[in-house]
């Protein structure tokens, strides 16, 4: 079939788009957000905005973004869109209703009379997003709490092939699986949006100027920057115990979230932490971009996330870690960062022999589904026949228990010896100190695995707007940590991918009228 499609990867930090042409099955051009435009920092903010502010509302924001993604790659009419992603982006995209994810357990859906939403693989609509005739092709979930994400992870990275072994997307939200012979077990871990740049002082998502690495070198550490090709290209040396920058080569615009793998890497090697802070100050990149205590403390969260999500699945699966020998990174982090520093701070399990490096396989299994809608029937096949039992562990004991010890050594200072003794209580003692050697394949060089003739990148974040009878103080436009909220002539705006959301508040809470009210706001027409 001849004409264009767009393929989508709806992703919680932000959302990549290609262009497809269907007659050559080729990829045109490649156009991505360097945030959701969703108001929050990860999902369960996405979600809380959603049910709090309107699910309409959350579904316009998002359509408008997709709108302007797919107004940049063509002005050509289209033949279909395929997304990809998890559920909570898939139904705010389509406009299901999102409650029956929001709450854990049948009795509490019962109690609040809400129904489970049926998310098979369909074809809609275009209708839906406001663009009549045009196919919008959406993958199934394996189950209501397992995305068409995971089942792209799984499927796009070999791991349906192996025994045993564990593949995660990394990411704000990371969607990890284990396989042990023919059963699954799955989670999905908030990590928090440093995994993707973000929530860090001069942090930014995998895009060209991202640090993304740190290499040893006789020197000092050198880093790597990505190109206008994402490309990592040498860029400035660092000595990081005696803070001196060298700068020569390309020149970094901030950190990715790769790149702060590597710096709490080469921290911690060159003994720059103590008790959770690092000495003597921030760790100086560039006159303009550090690394400081506070970014360090931010990134544990999502270290620590991962490595307790990673563990409460094989425990509750009751595999020794040890057999667990081969691991599949997914996402743009799992694409850029260096598999040994990654199992070095615990976001790779200690005994991975072969780990492999997959890309972004959401985008992949989106840009599949473009080129052959009909490969929606063999995914409903293939999600009948995964025997899958999913871990929801915001409910889960092991859990947070885990999760508890690694706060506490990320951000309070907490010895590593007190969670050495949990491993032992749990059964799975030398966890944190096994050392065994890695061999890494990268099956491409870059998360997005062709980008065609050309890339974008844009700062996409539709606006809301609302206006009430008040002073004019302008304290709530001051108080906004993220600089998202504006006001002139009597009308105040809000940067909805700029907006921390649910999880901040602080416009409506420093208003001394007490007449901020953000439940007011409406998309600009």
């Amino acid at each position: 079939m001849n004409g264009t499609a767009i393929a989508l990867d709806i992703g919680t930090s932000g959302i990549r788009g290609q262009l497809l042409d269907l007659g050559a099955r080729k990829v045109i051009r490649t156009c991505i957000t360097t945030r959701n435009p969703i108001p929050g920092c990860n999902v369960m903010d996405h979600m809380s905005f959603a049910i709090q502010y309107g699910q309409e509302l959350a579904h316009q924001i998002l359509v408008d973004a997709i709108k302007q993604i797919i107004s940049k790659l063509t002005s050509e009419p289209l033949i279909r869109i395929a997304v990809c992603g998890n559920p909570i982006q898939l139904s705010l995209f389509e406009g299901i209703d999102i409650r029956d994810l929001a709450y854990a357990g049948d009795n509490k859906l019962k109690i609040e009379g809400v129904k489970r939403k049926d998310r098979t693989g369909h074809i809609a609509d275009g209708k839906i997003i406001g663009m009549p005739g045009v196919q919008i092709i959406i993958p199934p979930a394996v189950r209501h709490e397992i995305g068409a994400d995971a089942l792209a992870m799984m499927l796009k990275s070999g791991f349906l092939d192996d025994d045993y072994c564990m593949v995660t997307d990394y990411g704000t939200n990371a969607e990890m699986a284990l396989k042990v012979k023919d059963k699954i077990y799955t989670g999905s871990a908030a990590a928090g949006p440093a995994m993707e740049g973000q929530q860090i002082g001069n942090g930014m998502i995998a895009g060209p100027g991202a640090l993304s690495d740190l290499v040893r070198t006789p020197q000092g550490w050198r880093s790597k920057v990505l190109d206008e090709r994402l490309f990592a290209k040498d860029g400035p040396v660092l000595n990081i115990r005696s803070d001196i920058a060298h700068n020569e080569g390309l020149a970094p615009e901030g950190i990715t979230g790769t790149g702060v793998v590597a710096l709490v890497y080469a921290c911690q090697q060159d003994e720059r932490v103590i008790d959770s802070e690092i000495s003597n100050g921030s760790v100086r990149i560039t006159r303009k971009i550090k690394f400081s205590t506070e970014d360090y403390k931010e990134a544990g969260k999502a270290l620590g996330a991962i490595r307790a999500g990673h563990l409460t699945l094989m425990i509750t699966a009751g595999v020794n870690p040890q057999d667990i020998k081969k691991m599949y990174m997914a996402g743009a982090s799992g694409t850029y960062v260096d598999p040994v520093k990654a199992k070095a701070v615990g976001l790779v399990p200690p005994d991975s022999e072969h780990v492999i490096q997959v890309g972004n396989t959401s985008l992949e299994l989106a840009k599949d589904l473009a080129f052959n809608p009909d490969m929606l029937a063999e995914l409903e096949e293939l999600r009948k026949k995964l025997v899958t039992d999913h871990i929801m562990f915001a409910s889960c004991d092991t859990f947070r228990d885990l999760y508890t010890y690694e706060f506490g050594y990320w951000n309070d200072g907490m010895p590593l010896n007190r969670y050495r003794r949990a491993m032992e209580r749990y059964g799975v003692e030398g966890y944190l100190d096994r050392q065994t050697p890695t061999d890494v394949t990268r099956v491409c060089d870059t998360d997005i695995r062709e980008v065609g003739e050309s890339l974008d990148i844009l700062d996409i974040s539709p606006l809301m707007s609302s206006s009430w009878d008040c002073s004019g103080c302008e304290k709530c436009v001051r108080g906004c940590p993220e600089k998202a909220l504006s006001y002139s002539e009597g009308t105040f705006k809000i940067r909805t991918g700029h907006c921390l959301g649910t999880s901040c508040q602080r416009c409506q809470e420093n208003c001394p009228e007490h007449k901020f009210d953000y439940s007011a706001f409406k998309m600009n027409a």
